[in-house]
């Protein structure tokens, strides 16, 4: 875990992530930041994690998840995304940055929201033009890198899936065209990026799973994966998981291997990892790298003093966001 890895043109101190969690300290509706995000994220620095990937930020307003959720679909939003940069970088100056770019598309909370099914090319190529100049403002913003999320049941993961993609034109799922299209344009803006990967919707008898996500991965060339999974409604496991499984993508990793698909690009998994301890069965599969999430809701800096406030994985943090509450973990604030 401790080890220095690079990513790209970057370094990272350590093989830590913290995995994109939405943490609802943004202004209603309009994605700007309140004094409660620039707080956590300067504690959160300090903790030396290698590479944070910032909450989910909305690349247009008709893709937003979350009324509390960060924004970076306007070039006013550059102003905010650098400042908390810059104060992460102030509390360390070894730390890595990713701006996690998102479009819930049909899982939005927007009246227009976008349906994959009924939209039209033009709508495609709109988005298509939003992340390119989502990821520009990241690059004038400071970030390291950018991550697509194509995870989730959002907008990018949901046209990989026959279960919820049923086009037989150009975006059906098979050919994953509107994938390929945003990575390509994000390209053009010349910053790394990764890609937080759908690998498995858990819905039996559709196509949206290991397999083939090593048919995207052997396809497209991200400068790194996060491999992510969960559904709704049938899906065995929801986007949030409940439980105290360990190691959620081992299967994911260990096909990704028997294709040596761990070495075309660094590969990131998150999920069922409770301490640095279990990070380890990861390590020794031969991932590279491995996130956490709840984690440090519950405590930001438990990656240098010890695992003494144990995450048991409740979920409530989580869930508060869905209240219109910031995250937070109710057990850590018993404790204060």
């Amino acid at each position: 875990m401790f080890t220095k890895f690079n990513i790209a043109n970057f370094e990272l101190e350590n093989r830590s992530v913290r995995s994109a969690t939405a943490t609802s300290t943004c202004q209603f509706s309009t994605g700007i930041p309140e004094q409660k995000f620039y707080e956590f994220y300067e504690s959160l620095a300090r903790g030396h994690v290698g590479l944070l990937i910032q909450e989910n930020a909305f690349v247009a307003s008709r893709g937003t998840f979350a009324p509390k959720q960060l924004g970076i679909h306007t070039d006013e939003m550059i102003q905010y995304h650098r400042k908390a940069n810059e104060i992460m970088r102030a509390a360390n100056d070894k730390i890595r940055i990713c701006c996690q770019l998102t479009h819930a598309g049909p899982n939005g909370n927007a009246d227009n929201k976008l349906q994959i099914n009924e939209a039209t090319a033009a709508d495609f190529e709109e988005v298509v033009q939003q992340f390119k100049e989502a990821a520009l403002r990241a690059k004038k913003a400071g970030y390291d890198c950018v991550q697509l999320h194509s995870g989730h049941t959002y907008l990018l993961s949901q046209t990989i899936s026959d279960f919820y993609n049923k086009r037989t034109d150009e975006y059906r799922a098979s050919d994953f065209k509107l994938l390929r299209g945003v990575l390509e344009a994000v390209r053009t803006v010349d910053i790394p990026v990764g890609v937080k990967l759908q690998c498995d919707d858990f819905i039996e008898g559709h196509s949206m799973n290991a397999a083939s996500a090593c048919k995207i991965i052997s396809a497209l060339k991200f400068d790194f994966v996060e491999v992510t999974g969960g559904g709704q409604g049938v899906a065995k496991y929801s986007t949030i998981r409940a439980g105290k499984d360990q190691y959620y993508y081992r299967h994911v990793i260990q096909a990704l291997k028997a294709q040596n698909l761990l070495d075309k690009q660094p590969v990131i998994v998150t999920g069922g990892f409770e301490n640095v301890e279990d990070a380890q069965m990861a390590f020794d599969d031969g991932v590279p790298l491995v996130g956490y999430s709840r984690k440090f809701l519950r405590n930001d800096q438990f990656l240098i003093d010890g695992d003494a406030k144990k995450c048991v994985r409740c979920n409530q943090c989580i869930g508060a966001v869905y209240k219109g509450q910031h995250a937070h973990c109710p057990i850590s604030e018993r404790e204060k």
